[in-house]
């Protein structure tokens, strides 16, 4: 029973530690963030063209490509959709050869003038 209270002794000890490191460095991130937010505002503000420049390249980009994206899309749905039928018939191949083997032999045959 002493070992359970030992050890919820440590764990409370272990929690203040770990609150007050906490605490500390939030003291500090607030500090900095007082400190250097000018700082970061300003290269925000520095930034807005770059960022209208690299999105209007993305947008003419985006319009050069647009055409070629489709039509490889549409390659592959073709692809795919072949690609499914030939996959629903394959496993009819001998039994269609079959089929053919069986008229072949039973057909009647023409009759000659």
């Amino acid at each position: 029973m002493i070992e359970l209270l030992l050890f919820g002794g440590l764990v409370a000890a272990g929690l203040a530690v770990v609150a007050v490191l906490g605490f500390v460095f939030f003291l500090i991130k607030l500090v900095l963030w007082v400190v250097l937010l000018p700082f970061r505002l300003l290269l925000k503000a520095l930034m807005i063209p770059v960022w209208l420049t690299l999105g209007a390249l993305g947008v003419a980009a985006g319009a050069v490509l647009l055409p070629v994206i489709l039509i490889a899309l549409a390659a592959v749905a073709v692809i795919g959709i072949v690609g499914t039928l030939l996959a629903l018939l394959l496993p009819a191949v001998p039994f269609i050869l079959l089929g053919l083997v069986v008229w072949a032999m039973f057909r009647k045959a023409p009759v000659v003038a």
